[in-house]
C-alpha cells in the first residue's frame, strides 16, 4: 500500500494547492478596491507557521483576500 507523501517531499505547487484548501479565498468577502490591489499584485499577505510539518524551513504565506499562496518568494494560483 502507497501512501501519500508528506509535507516536506511536495514540490512546491502541490504544497500550494494543499494550503490553498486550509481557508477560503476571501474575493467574495472582500470589495473591488481589494481585488483590484490584488489583480495589480499588492497582496495582503499573511504567515503561516508550518515549523512542524515542513521542517525545512520554507517561508509560507496567503493572501488574505484572494486565494494566492506564497512559498519562499514564488506565488502560487489555486482557484
Amino acid at each position: 500500500m502507497s501512501s501519500s507523501p508528506t509535507p516536506e517531499h511536495l514540490p512546491d505547487s502541490a504544497l500550494a494547492a494543499s494550503l490553498a484548501k486550509l481557508w477560503p479565498h476571501r474575493l467574495h468577502e472582500s470589495n473591488c478596491f481589494k481585488n483590484l490591489l490584488c489583480y495589480l499584485g499588492l497582496h495582503r499577505w499573511a504567515q503561516l507557521n508550518l515549523d512542524r510539518l515542513l521542517p525545512d524551513q520554507r517561508e509560507v504565506g496567503f493572501c488574505r483576500w484572494c486565494p494566492k499562496v506564497k512559498i519562499d518568494g514564488v506565488i502560487y494560483n489555486h482557484h
